[in-house]
């Protein structure tokens, strides 16, 4: 009998030996469809649990995505870099490590996957190699969106129409390491406007005297998605989208070195490869 006991005491403990634990305190994903560049701009943010650094964080990307951009924000201070992006059997893949002390992980990347000139059906895929908790989903509706519909029962619509951007929120209660979370919608977009270029139009449209710029406005609606999800700080958007683009250049503006025609980022002075100088 004390055997048993025993082995049912050892079984019943599994689960908690094998258990693992996210790295995040919280994390947020942001998808942003045809937002301020054709495609769809994803975003993620987290703060980390300093107990389970360091670590390394793979997280899956669509195979049209280009460079992902990333800061790890320790105290005061931020980081800013791109992020290794490896193509493996099951797709691509960036992989970063998280040094300890990581305080808040952001990164995100562009990515277009349209394939008709109107008709827009997505599907986003969110699988990391370190298990979640819950978290939050926000899918963005373009400004020029028509039959906007989202395929997942539990989104709750939000945000403020008087900021002119309709969000919708997904949160999700636990995602094992390894596990798939698919977010599908669709839409149709005749005038194949971004919702940067219709929100501007909107704030060109409005009398002078209201004091409103189009900068004013994008920082508003940061300000009401930081309600929705709390994890997002102000002007994440405009620093965000800042660093991804940035990244995005340096890597699309490679010179190539004129003595042994290496391509180098476009911020080096000199060749990675033979030293020459490329100023």
């Amino acid at each position: 009998m004390k055997k048993i006991i025993t082995l049912s005491l050892l079984l019943s403990a599994v689960p908690l030996l094998t258990a693992e634990e996210s790295p995040f305190e919280e994390l947020d994903f942001a998808i942003w469809p045809e937002y301020d560049h054709p495609g769809v701009l994803i975003l993620l943010d987290g703060t980390l649990r300093q107990e389970a650094l360091p670590i390394t964080l793979e997280f899956r990307i669509p195979n049209e995505a280009g460079a992902v951009g990333a800061t790890f924000s320790e105290g005061d201070e931020e980081i800013l870099f791109e992020v290794d992006v490896v193509e493996r059997a099951d797709g691509k893949w960036a992989v970063l490590d998280i040094p300890k002390g990581s305080k808040i992980l952001r990164t995100g990347f562009y990515y277009d996957p349209f394939t008709d000139s109107v008709e827009r059906n997505i599907e986003y895929i969110i699988m990391l190699n370190q298990p979640l908790e819950h978290f939050h989903i926000q899918v963005q509706e373009p400004l020029s969106a028509e039959s906007f519909r989202i395929d997942d029962p539990t989104a709750q619509k939000t945000g403020d129409p008087s900021h002119a951007f309709t969000n919708y929120t997904i949160l999700v209660n636990g995602l094992a390491a390894g596990t798939q979370k698919r977010i599908s919608y669709s839409y149709r977009n005749p005038s194949r406007q971004l919702s940067m270029e219709v929100l501007q139009q909107m704030m060109a449209a409005e009398p002078s005297s209201s004091g409103t710029s189009p900068q004013s406005s994008v920082i508003e609606h940061d300000k009401s998605f930081k309600h929705t999800m709390p994890t997002w700080q102000p002007l994440l958007i405009l620093s965000m989208v800042a660093l991804i683009v940035g990244v995005a250049y340096a890597v699309q503006n490679k010179r190539h070195c004129p003595k042994c025609n290496t391509p180098n980022s476009g911020s080096n002075k000199f060749c990675s490869s033979c030293g020459a100088n490329l100023s």
